[in-house]
């Protein structure tokens, strides 16, 4: 059997060929929404599918999905400034499974026994008697820490 390039078999492939012009058609529209949506919902959020130029946006949870509920109409706007042939947006929500980044432990840093003893002296300087025992609390338990 005959080798062929992998871009021959896709054109000869009808089913192929219209996959890939959708999934290029989404990358093009990902790209106009990278640059059209602030860039804290873009790494939460992606574009999953645009019918009839009604554009879906998937949202990795509810919060997020809400803040583009609310953007919609300008993120809309911006896009049509752009040249995007987009009509409307849907948001909905969709988890991407991914792994969880490692949580970071940070070092706690000791405290100096002049800065422990100026958050006792502050405690029973402070009128709120709440805040003042909090104080005392905190410097005893840094002052134990050491």
């Amino acid at each position: 059997m005959p080798t062929r390039k992998l871009s021959a078999l896709i054109i000869d492939n009808a089913g192929l060929t219209a996959l890939t012009r959708a999934t290029q058609c989404i990358a093009a529209l990902q790209r106009l929404y990278a640059v059209c949506a602030p860039p804290d919902m873009v790494r939460a959020s992606r574009v999953v599918n645009n019918r009839d130029g009604m554009l879906v946006i998937a949202a990795d949870n509810g919060a997020i999905a809400a803040k583009l509920r609310q953007q919609a109409p300008r993120l809309l706007k911006n896009m049509q400034k752009q040249g995007g042939e987009v009509t409307g947006i849907r948001v909905q929500v969709q988890v991407e499974r991914s792994t969880p980044a490692p949580r970071i432990r940070t070092k706690k840093i000791p405290l100096t026994i002049d800065s422990i003893n100026n958050i006792e002296r502050l405690s029973k300087q402070v009128t709120d008697p709440d805040l003042g025992s909090a104080l005392a609390r905190f410097a005893a338990r840094r002052r134990s820490d050491r």
